[in-house]
């Protein structure tokens, strides 16, 4: 009878219970880890943007040698990033592409690794003639932005020119950066050498001027003689280090805001229900113990 019943409920559904219950708790304990352990991926498209015109080519004797310092310089830009693991659980790539311009644009190498980005300068040879920096940074954006894979990179560009230009046939240097920034490229401007227009290097930078065209320069003079700027190199890579948006941590709280409105009867009972499946979930855990 009800004894009988009583012993068939203690000694079947309490350990039915039981086993359910932990094996909630095991399920729950083993997605929280898989949450806590995952990798976080994170792209980062770098993109060199190169003035091979008339201005730049023949800057330095013979003819060109400024474009073969540039190369170089990409090469050593290059050359400082590596894949990495960031606080052991996020994953930096990185990808480089380049074009280089002067009326026209010639794309010398698409999106790669660094390895063959590295064997891809080899095919720039300086073009001459005038200069369109605002055709070449729409061209460029449209390089980094026509496709993306399942997780969106962060964009950066280094453009490396003298300001100079000779016309400006696609909207002018400022519409087409600002463009590019609508994107979400983030424009370094770096001078090829000394002899640069100032006002067409800040019109390339993104913002804040100060930080993104901060004196950056291919080839500096020290002691009366030309040198390669390795520190142009690492101060960029530390801004750029500091930058792509899968590192980012939650800033401080905000203020305070105004108080909602009153709670609608369905809204109430959503509330309720949510918290009795909290609750179902906290009791759950509570049987582990008993596992």
């Amino acid at each position: 009878g009800c004894f009988d019943s009583y012993l068939i409920y203690h000694s079947f559904c309490y350990p039915l219970i039981l086993i359910l219950l932990c094996n909630c708790c095991n399920i729950f304990t083993l997605l929280m880890s898989s949450c806590l352990t995952a990798t976080i991926y994170c792209p980062v498209k770098l993109f060199f943007t190169i003035d091979t015109s008339e201005t730049i080519a023949l800057q330095e004797p013979p003819p060109g040698s400024l474009v073969e310092s540039i190369k170089e310089f990409m090469k050593m830009f290059a050359q400082k990033l590596e894949d990495e693991a960031y606080r052991g659980h996020i994953q930096i790539t990185w990808a480089f592409g380049g074009l280089h311009f002067s009326q026209k644009h010639v794309v010398f190498s698409q999106f790669t690794n660094r390895v063959s980005f590295i064997k891809s300068l080899n095919q720039i040879k300086y073009l001459g003639k005038g200069t369109y920096i605002d055709c070449a940074l729409r061209n460029m954006t449209q390089q980094m932005t026509h496709h993306y894979s399942e997780i969106k990179p962060v964009l950066f560009s280094v453009v490396v020119t003298d300001g100079h230009v000779t016309g400006s046939p696609c909207s002018g240097i400022k519409m087409a950066a600002e463009k590019a920034r609508d994107q979400g490229i983030h424009i370094f401007s770096v001078a090829a050498s000394s002899n640069i227009d100032e006002l067409g290097m800040k019109e390339i930078a993104s913002s804040p001027v100060e930080l993104y065209r901060d004196n950056y320069i291919v080839m500096e003079i020290v002691d009366g003689r030309p040198r390669m700027s390795e520190e142009t190199i690492d101060r960029i890579i530390k801004v750029m280090c500091y930058k792509p948006t899968c590192r980012a941590v939650p800033g401080s709280p905000g203020p305070k805001g105004p108080s909602g409105p009153k709670v609608s009867p369905r809204r109430l009972i959503t509330i309720v229900s949510f918290y009795i499946v909290f609750l179902s979930f906290y009791f759950t855990k509570m049987f582990c113990y008993l596992c």
